[in-house]
Order: C-alpha cells, then structure tokens, then sequence
C-alpha cells in the first residue's frame, strides 16, 4: 500500500503533481469514498446526491485533481453509502488502483466503514489509499482533535485504522495560536512527533519501497523522548 495524506483537494497543483504523479496518472482507476459527511448534510440517497453527484455541491472540487492526472471521469467510481451495499462497496475497492478518504468527520468514516462491513478492506488495501483532511486522520492509530467549528475541545486520543503508527498529523496548518497549543499538548500525550501540514502540504508513505516523504509545504514538530 502507499498511503498519502493531504489536506485539500488541490493535489493536482504544481506543488504536489511532481511527487504524486508517481502513483497517479492517466490510466488509474480511482473510487471516491466519502463518508465523512455531517448527518445534517446527507441523510438518503437524494441529499447525498446533492453533494456528490455529477450535479452536486462538491463532485467538482473533488474530481478535478484526478482529471489534472489526465483521468477521466468513466475511471471515477463514488462509494455511494446510501446506494451501494457491503458486496459492492467490496466490489468498488477491489477494482481499484486508488481510494479517496474524503474530508469532513474523522469518526464518521470509521463508523461507516464499520456499517458496510468494509473496515477491513481499507486497511488491507494495495492500491494508493489518498485521504484528505480527516481520511488522513483516520490512517493514524491515533490521532489528535484540535478545536474548530465540528470540535469545541482538544481530543488527546483517537483511535484510527492503525495503518501508519509512528506519528500523528496536524491538518490545515496555519501556525495559529490555538494550534501551537494543541500540538505541544498532543507532543505530551502521544508521544510522537507531529508532522503539521499547512494548505500546500502532504505526506506519502510508500509501505512498498519503505520511503516516507514529505512534500509542498510542512514542519515537523519532534516528541522529546
């Protein structure tokens, strides 16, 4: 597997396009897997294909980096949670080369993975498995919650799918007060170094050839041992 952790959707920019271009290009076959969506955005098939349909509010944002990559849109599949059921949720994975965690709820992705009975073919995925903002969360074994509009407090400890263990992000970095608070507190609950990830920023992890890279725009922050 090679897990890539982002924070926007703007990974087909110059920024990005030099190291991923490696493990994307024109003949890959990619399935959107947005589950991470607030129960007040989508809650049946017809809302959630106001979002992610061919028509919805965010089926473009989502698709362009693909396309930058010269995919088309007959080699995009979308997980639809609210149409497909376990077998072709299974189905989907399998017959792709990349995944797309999509941004939103981190606990809501684990949840829904959970009640399609997919969890596990996430996590034994070999294919790319892309995540955005809070799908880069949820490959962590933990990660921590740093406040905003979706999270009032700082969360020290959340369990992920334990697919990457040897540190934990900050997504969406801006350098903020409150950020710089909440990555010294998660330094000293965690115990592992913090990559933070600031708008032009990601991480890949190449599992197949053990390189671990960082790219665009990020800092790390080292745990005292």
């Amino acid at each position: 597997m090679v897990n890539v952790l982002l924070n926007y959707y703007n990974f087909g920019e110059q920024w990005a396009y030099g190291t991923l271009s490696k493990y994307i290009n024109a003949q890959s076959r990619v399935t959107i897997v947005p589950l991470a969506f607030r129960d007040s955005q989508a809650w049946d098939l017809q809302s959630w294909m106001s979002l992610y349909g061919t028509h919805g509010e965010k089926y473009a944002n989502i698709v362009r980096p693909f396309e930058q990559y010269g995919i088309n849109a007959q080699s995009i599949k979308w997980l639809n949670y609210f149409a497909d059921d376990t077998n072709s949720a299974k189905q989907k994975i399998a017959q792709s080369d990349i995944v797309l965690l999509c941004g939103g709820l981190p606990e809501k992705i684990l949840e829904r993975l959970a009640k399609l009975n997919i969890t596990d073919d996430i996590i034994n995925y070999k294919g790319v498995l892309i995540g955005v903002s809070a799908g880069a969360m949820v490959q962590l074994d933990n990660y921590h919650i740093t406040p905003d509009d979706d999270y009032p407090n700082y969360i020290a400890t959340n369990k992920g799918l334990a697919m990457l263990n040897n540190f934990d992000v900050e997504v969406h970095y801006t350098q903020s007060d409150i950020q710089q608070q909440c990555i010294k507190r998660a330094l000293a609950d965690n115990g592992k170094d913090i990559i933070a990830m600031w708008h032009e920023g990601g991480i890949v992890v190449d599992n197949n050839n053990n390189v671990f890279t960082t790219f665009g725009k990020t800092q790390k922050f080292c745990c005292q041992r």
